[in-house]
């Protein structure tokens, strides 16, 4: 065992100093990021021991002796050392170092506050601008112009407390408070026929946005958390719980999340919608064919503690790092910009398991009997999805065939 950790922190050496991983071995770090600098910001960050050091794996969190065992650090013997033979200046040390924990204790809670405010005060502003349709959508009933209102008041109040808090507060709390009410909020919007091309479009702006401020989730980087959580190699974090409730939740509201909060997601919707030559994949089989063999290998690699999806560079490219795996992540972009998120359909994992989930939704957009066999919501489906007959589990909820059907009862979101 001791020959396996020094080869594996010999190879972390040598692709450290090739610039393919950034910055630290992917053997500590899921995501390859097991020096990072901003600890709590990491989706799958978990601190039991509250040293601030992520205890993810059972090799972190922990300092390591000279044999390479790891041994917890004693911090109750230390202060009581520190108490009783400091010399007098200490004293004073020990109480700025109290009066700065009450300041930064001031500080967060005053993050928190202003996020709450700016929610209130940002949901009341666009649910009257929404109301009165000055910003281009109008909203007639109340309920959905609140519950829009309040979806993007909540990503950026969000946003805002994790930019304020200086990176203290972890993101993966600010992550999970929008995508737990996101999703709930988006499937209400659909559900009441409020979503339209432009508001996807802005929820999709605003989704990949928060994911340059959270860092939290960046799928499909999350995927060997929960294969080593599966397996017990992994502690289990608040992250992996919620990637298992989102999971869960696409078996009553399809895939919502793929489609509007996750920010890989809403890149490549983005970059989709940049004019210009597209490259249309008819067979849907193949993508699918592709993503489940990708889904395989990552598993496999992922028991033998490589994770195939850091090189990606996604996690780069959100955290704006460079990185020689940045590339890989621009040319993907780019690559969206001509064919129908690539990512999501041919390399992401949780695809696989979304799509499980979603084929069989209890919500999900349908026919009724106002259609009249146009066929225009089948053309304008860039997956291909919106016939009568096809599944629905590649379905992103992009909102097109919704705003070129010509009867507006005829495709609904519903059981």
């Amino acid at each position: 065992m001791q020959i396996t950790k020094k080869l594996r922190r010999s190879l972390a050496t040598l692709l450290l100093s090739a610039g393919l991983v950034y910055p630290a071995c992917a053997a500590v770090c899921p995501k390859g990021i097991g020096g990072c600098t901003s600890p709590g910001r990491c989706f799958l960050f978990v601190d039991a021991d509250k040293n601030s050091l992520c205890d993810y794996t059972g090799r972190t969190g922990t300092t390591t002796g000279g044999t390479g065992t790891t041994q917890p650090s004693p911090p109750s013997d230390s202060a009581a050392a520190a108490t009783t033979t400091s010399p007098p200046g200490t004293a004073t040390s020990a109480v700025q170092g109290t009066t700065g924990t009450g300041i930064s204790d001031i500080f967060h809670a005053s993050s928190v506050m202003i996020g709450i405010f700016l929610f209130i005060l940002i949901t009341g502003v666009l649910y009257l601008g929404l109301r009165k349709g000055i910003m281009g959508v109008k909203v007639e009933k109340t309920g959905p112009a609140l519950a829009l209102s309040a979806l993007f008041a909540l990503g950026i109040a969000l946003m805002a407390s994790c930019i304020i808090g200086a990176g203290e507060i972890p993101g993966m709390v600010f992550a999970l408070a929008y995508i737990g009410a996101g999703s709930l909020l988006t499937a209400y919007l659909w559900h009441e026929g409020a979503m339209s091309r432009r508001i996807i479009m802005a929820l999709a702006a605003l989704s990949t946005l928060t994911g340059f401020v959270f860092l939290s989730p960046i799928m499909p980087l999350e995927f060997i958390g929960l294969v080593n959580t599966v397996t017990g190699a992994s502690a289990l974090t608040a992250g992996v719980v919620l990637l298992c409730a989102v999971i869960v939740l696409a078996a009553l509201v399809g895939r919502t999340f793929c489609g509007h909060l996750c920010p890989v997601g809403s890149l490549q919707e983005l970059a989709w919608a940049v004019p210009g030559k597209k490259i249309d994949i008819r067979t849907k089989s193949i993508p699918e064919v592709v993503r489940l063999s990708v889904f395989v290998l990552t598993i496999v690699a992922a028991l033998c503690l490589v994770d195939l999806m850091a090189f990606t560079g996604l996690y780069e490219l959100f955290s704006l790092a460079i990185s020689a795996v940045l590339v890989i992540a621009l040319g993907l972009v780019l690559l969206s910009v001509v064919l129908y998120r690539p990512v999501c359909r041919l390399i992401c994992p949780f695809g696989v398991i979304f799509s499980l989930f979603a084929q069989f939704s209890r919500f999900q957009l349908q026919r009724t009997k106002s259609c009249i066999g146009c066929r225009r919501c089948e053309k304008a489906c860039p997956a291909h999805t919106a016939g009568a007959d096809d599944a629905k589990r590649e379905c992103y909820l992009c909102g097109r065939c919704t705003d070129t059907c010509p009867v507006r009862t005829a495709l609904t979101y519903d059981r």
